[in-house]
């Protein structure tokens, strides 16, 4: 009997598989103890296969979250073609959007993402971060150039571009400094309480920029939520094992 022949594939469909596993086994074996021999195996490639997609294994990680983050900003890009109202209500819309949008997916997220807030991948961070800044630009300068001009955002001699490069700076590296000060508390309803407050201190930073009236910008922030993120994001930290997520999804 011959030899069953390998099959080929895209290259691209190669390295989805290999995240696919990469994935699976974050929740499984964890991170830290994932080898690439055990993800090779588990994905069915040689080894060769994934050093032709990632240097490392942090390149792996920041594949990861990107491609999740890829997800999030091609589902937001399809909710702003359909968005009407006035450039205040558009922007918020975008907001509540990604909100609901990865709380749907939070236990995907927690599998990886809580990984960025490890010390040692702070370098990793600012570099996704930066991405991010870039992807998010194009989505929200329509809104805030449209409430600039309709009124619904009142800054005097305001430049959309100017703008939006800052609420998105304000956000990226101020939502990374809340967790972090989060994290430093045992206790998930004090972790929780530095989230809540620390969110609703951005929005507002936001909405002053904007010129937007108080209250704009209050995204809802579940609480309940916020104490589940402590012990994956405390695991990764610490490098304890994880706790499997329980399911929250909102679908």
């Amino acid at each position: 009997m011959g030899a069953v022949a390998r099959v080929s594939k895209p290259p691209h469909e190669r390295r989805d598989e290999l995240l696919d596993a990469a994935q699976r086994l974050c929740v499984t074996v964890g991170y830290d103890a994932l080898s690439i021999e055990q993800l090779t195996r588990d994905a069915g490639v040689a080894k060769g296969t994934f050093y032709y997609h990632f240097a490392a294994k942090t390149d792996m990680l920041a594949a990861l979250v990107q491609r999740f983050v890829d997800a999030l900003f091609e589902d937001l890009d399809a909710a702003a073609s359909g968005l009407t109202g006035t450039g205040a209500e558009r922007f918020r819309h975008l907001l509540t959007h990604a909100s609901a949008w990865k709380t749907a997916r939070l236990d995907d997220a927690l599998t990886f993402v809580p990984l960025l807030f490890k010390p040692e991948n702070g370098e990793l961070r600012h570099r996704l971060f930066d991405a991010w800044h870039d992807q998010a630009r194009h989505l929200f300068r329509p809104a805030i150039a449209l409430g600039l001009a309709d009124g619904s955002f009142d800054v005097e001699d305001a430049d959309a571009a100017a703008l939006t490069d800052v609420v998105l700076s304000l956000w990226l590296d101020s939502s990374a400094r809340i967790v972090d000060r989060a994290l430093t508390h045992d206790s998930p309803e004090r972790f929780a309480d530095t989230l809540v407050t620390g969110t609703t201190a951005l929005m507002t930073a936001a909405e002053r920029v904007l010129g937007a009236p108080p209250g704009s910008f209050a995204v809802p922030f579940d609480r309940s939520l916020a104490e589940h993120l402590h012990a994956p994001l405390r695991a990764a930290l610490h490098r304890e094992p994880a706790p499997v997520p329980t399911t929250r999804s909102t679908r």
